[in-house]
């Protein structure tokens, strides 16, 4: 008769009970399941308008519109990450530093040589507000950004900036009958506002969070005298130049911190049921004077102003 074979160790040998439960004390637990890869579908449109290359993002409202360089491989004074983006909402008192990005919900679409977005209202803040960006044939971008209010709101304003690669480009201000080079270091916002109203506005604790956040405020004494922003190439004597009305825009600024220039629109009490739509132009030209920028912003100021007739 067979005699039973004895199994061999590590496979079939019983182990002492104390040694199964240190090894399951020992033995890592089960890692969670890392999520599926999906693809989501991100609408991005390139466009060329003039000599800027831009692209259009709707999945992102916060950085729709975007230049990426000049058209057929030419060099803009500055790309931008950001152009005229919509992205303060702030009040007396009040600072909703990004809050149409972070509170709005929002949508965009292409319709035809113009990009669309709407935001929605929010609890904090009772604004609807549509902003609709037509490329120009002759290089650049007009802005028409209507606010639907609808609760009454104690010196509305909302902030619409373009956000600047690192390499800080070179940021003119007309201000005190000349231009001024607007240097602001990498912890401070320089403002000119439109007058002493403005500037008023601007101490009155709508900015408390960039100030404690150790972002020096700066309110220069002249404040503007066109409500523009040049950035200028230096060394090609082409220059963006960011405009508005004067109606519309209650100051202009360089911030240092968030790599930004910006326009402050509308500036002061709004009514329950009111809508305010304000206007603003950026156009590449040649600039090899700055005051060359001038021309463009009267044009852009006697067209703004007829559209309102």
């Amino acid at each position: 008769m067979a005699k039973a074979r004895k199994a061999p160790a590590g496979r079939g040998a019983r182990k002492p009970a104390g040694a199964a439960k240190a090894r399951a004390k020992s033995r890592p637990k089960a890692a969670t399941a890392a999520p599926r890869p999906v693809f989501r579908p991100v609408p991005l449109y390139e466009f060329t308008a003039g000599g800027i290359a831009g692209q259009a993002r709707l999945s992102d409202p916060g950085r729709g519109l975007a230049f990426v360089g000049g058209a057929e491989g030419k060099v803009l004074p500055a790309a931008s990450q950001e152009t005229l983006s919509l992205r303060h909402y702030l009040a007396r008192g009040e600072s909703g530093l990004l809050a149409p990005r972070e509170e709005s919900g929002c949508e965009g679409k292409v319709d035809g040589h113009a990009l669309l977005f709407r935001y929605e209202g929010s609890k904090a803040w009772p604004v609807a507000a549509t902003a609709r960006y037509e490329l120009l044939p002759q290089g650049g971008v007009d802005a028409a950004l209507t606010f639907s209010f609808a609760k009454a709101i104690k010196g509305f304003e909302a902030g619409v900036e373009t956000v600047m690669p690192r390499s800080q480009p070179t940021v003119y201000v007309h201000s005190a009958g000349a231009w001024i080079r607007a240097a602001a270091g990498p912890q401070a916002q320089l403002f000119y506002p439109r007058n002493q109203g403005a500037a008023e506005m601007i101490a009155d604790g709508r900015w408390d969070r960039l100030r404690l956040a150790g972002v020096t405020l700066a309110v220069q004494r002249h404040g503007y005298d066109y409500p523009m922003l040049v950035v200028r190439d230096e060394k090609r004597g082409w220059a963006l130049a960011y405009m508005g009305l004067t109606e519309d825009c209650t100051c202009v600024w360089v911030s240092g911190a968030e790599r930004a220039i910006g326009l402050g629109l509308i500036g002061g009490d709004v009514k329950a049921q009111s809508s305010v739509t304000c206007r603003l132009r950026v156009v590449l030209c040649p600039a090899e004077r700055l005051d060359d920028t001038l021309a463009h912003y009267r044009a852009f100021v006697q067209e703004a102003r007829a559209a309102r007739k």
